[in-house]
């Protein structure tokens, strides 16, 4: 796995991160996601994952409905678009 540039907002700066993979949200657009939008999903300094939003910064979403994290009844979901080492398969098929 390579390393890409993200946005962080507390450094004003972009950093290397580890590339994971792609996905492409399906769902209602808010925040920081658009319907049909394909997104770089990358592996944070702590291990966690995370999905590179609109804003060019790495947030944590839920794989599995991510609608959830802001309390909305909407269904929505991530096509996994890249995936080579099954890291985001992974993410959606576990609790």
């Amino acid at each position: 796995m390579g390393t890409i540039k993200v946005y962080q907002c507390e450094l004003n700066d972009y950093i290397d991160l580890e590339y994971i993979g792609k996905v492409k949200y399906i769902g209602d657009s808010f925040y920081g996601l658009t319907n049909e939008c394909i997104y770089d999903v990358v592996k944070d300094s702590d291990g966690g994952i995370k999905v590179v939003d609109d804003s060019e910064e790495d947030y944590y979403y839920d794989f599995r409905n991510s609608l959830s994290l802001i309390g909305e009844d909407k269904k929505s979901a991530f096509e996994i678009i890249d995936d080579q080492y099954g890291v985001i398969q992974r993410m959606i098929t576990t609790k």
